[in-house]
């Protein structure tokens, strides 16, 4: 086993570069800190994309000297953590990366895994020259996925598309395209492996520009880019806005076209938050030129910072009346920060004082021009019900009166019984990815108040579905609504994820300890006052209630 496999590096790309020639495999791209493992039985040694040891960074992953096969292995990866609605995170991995040894608390509260990406060295031999597909087919069959280690699917290049929509519900920023007959040409960048980023479109406002050069201050540089707090109504004025960042309009027509707009807009005031969230930065506002917000573009972006400022925009050009949705103005991140996203192969380091300097991965540092803002505690997990009955009240209470929204384990298990359905039943493969991802929306909407009934039922759906897949004839599920509240449940109520904890607490305490398994069944039931009643149940061990309020006795 060689010392030091310096990690392959991807090229920027795009889905049209894997339609021109040769075949291609889609994964999905995970956030998180690249390394390399060096596995050995009962050992096992992780080394940063910089050869910097961090073995003793992420203890959990020890795991991997038990699973290992032959004398050892060397394996390609991301570490991640998750977020509250499971999708793999920066933010939390900052808190892990902050410190070399964490404690045994830190490590509770955020919890990482290994998702395992390539295979470079197995039993004493080397694998770098052979193909992709094969070190591939090498790696699905050594068996070493199960929490906290993820083997995740890998695609055919005919399914992008459906590849494209899942990561975009699923939340991630990015794709990957690896060339199937490629080698793994270790410490360089190749066109072999391509990082494909998802780019969103949405409405913004301009509320300013600035200019090109400070010696032609009438030439228009870029836009200074708004989002209305308010929603504003189809063809009504638009009110203050929150600053998402700046963005360059080109030349030609389109740089034109809004010169003139904007000459006839000028404006003495900002129309943009005074301070705090959504205040223009001093050294954009002392050069700014202000404009009645009346002119509304589309944007295309990757994501969110963690200033809640759009990642890397660009301009697609006016928006006439008409051509915008309020719903269009839905999806910012005002009660909820997303994270810096930074390259593939870079390192993740955690908080930093203002002034202190930060390694970077190339050996050198930077200052820190801002303290991280603390991360918040994670939720913790709801006592567990006493049997055989518990009658509970559904209310919208706070995200910490549930759990962790989706449980690591969790997830790597459905994400580990997805792939291995790749090869066998891809169709049900496809439906449990999509249903996976959905149950992620629904757990990214904890911290509202309520979501409708209907919405929760789906989201329960989703998790049995996956838990099937996984437990095979060990698990029946059965989800049934009556017939007299069936168009009901687009008005009742409930906090997000409530009822899914309590399926979750019944698989988990008694269908997965049972080597028979069970039966799990929820029904939803009038109450006699207008309102609902849910009933979890799981085959020999009681059942759980849930009231569910009338609309008129739910807030709001």
């Amino acid at each position: 086993m060689p010392d030091v496999v310096p990690p392959m590096l991807p090229s920027q790309g795009d889905l049209a570069d894997g339609e021109r020639g040769g075949d291609w495999a889609v994964e999905f791209a995970w956030a998180g800190f690249r390394c390399v493992a060096y596995v050995r039985p009962g050992h096992v040694r992780l080394l940063s994309s910089t050869a910097r040891s961090v073995t003793r960074s992420f203890p959990e992953l020890a795991v991997l000297g038990d699973r290992v096969k032959g004398s050892g292995m060397v394996l390609d990866g991301v570490v991640v953590a998750l977020d509250d609605a499971g999708r793999p995170s920066r933010r939390p991995l900052m808190r892990r990366t902050s410190t070399v040894t964490p404690s045994e608390s830190l490590r509770s509260r955020v919890p990482v895994g290994f998702v395992v990406t390539d295979l470079l060295w197995l039993d004493g031999r080397p694998l770098l020259r052979r193909p992709y597909a094969e070190r591939r087919t090498l790696l699905e069959g050594l068996g070493i996925a199960g929490s906290p280690v993820l083997v995740p699917p890998s695609h055919p290049a005919s399914e992008a598309g459906f590849v494209m929509e899942a990561a975009e519900r699923f939340g991630l920023d990015g794709l990957h395209l690896k060339r199937v007959d490629a080698a793994y040409k270790a410490g360089r960048r190749t066109r072999d492996w391509l990082r494909v980023p998802l780019r969103r479109a949405r409405p913004v406002v301009v509320g300013g520009w600035m200019p090109a050069e400070r010696n032609r201050p009438g030439r228009v540089g870029a836009l200074l880019l708004g989002i209305p707090e308010t929603p504003p109504a189809p063809g009504g004025p638009v009110g203050r806005l929150r600053y998402v960042g700046r963005v360059g309009i080109g030349s030609g027509p389109a740089r034109r076209e809004v010169g003139e707009l904007l000459r006839t807009l000028n404006a003495q005031v900002s129309p943009f938050a005074g301070d705090g969230p959504g205040s223009v930065p001093e050294t954009v506002a002392d050069d700014a030129r202000w404009v009645v917000p009346r002119i509304v573009g589309q944007a295309e972006y990757q994501g969110w910072t963690r200033g809640a400022h759009l990642r890397l925009p660009v301009w697609r050009g006016i928006l006439r009346p008409g051509e915008v949705d309020p719903e269009d103005w839905a999806g910012t991140p005002w009660e909820r920060d997303g994270a810096e996203q930074a390259e593939d192969g870079a390192e993740v380091w955690g908080p930093a004082r203002r002034g202190e300097r930060v390694p970077t991965p190339h050996g050198h540092g930077r200052l820190a021009d801002r303290a991280a803002p603390p991360a918040p505690e994670p939720p913790a997990l709801p006592a567990v019900p006493e049997r055989p009955a518990d009658l509970r009240t559904a209310s919208p209470g706070p995200a910490s009166s549930l759990n962790r929204s989706l449980e690591q384990h969790f997830v790597y298990n459905a994400f580990n019984t997805i792939a291995s359905l790749m090869r066998t039943d891809p169709g049900r493969a496809r439906e449990l990815l999509l249903g996976f991802a959905d149950l992620s929306r629904t757990a990214d909407r904890v911290g509202t108040p309520e979501i409708p009934l209907a919405d929760e039922l789906a989201a329960v759906r989703a998790y049995l579905a996956i838990e099937k897949a996984r437990f095979g004839r060990r698990l029946e599920t059965t989800v049934t609504v009556d017939d007299v509240l069936a168009a009901q449940l687009a008005d009742l109520a409930v906090a997000p994820l409530q009822v899914l904890v309590l399926v979750r607490e019944t698989v988990q305490q008694h269908i997965e300890p049972r080597p028979e398994g069970g039966a799990v069944t929820v029904h939803v039931l009038p109450d006699g006052a207008a309102g609902a009643e849910v009933v979890v149940a799981d085959e020999g061990h009681g059942e759980t209630r849930l009231r569910v309020p009338a609309p008129a006795a739910c807030p709001g």
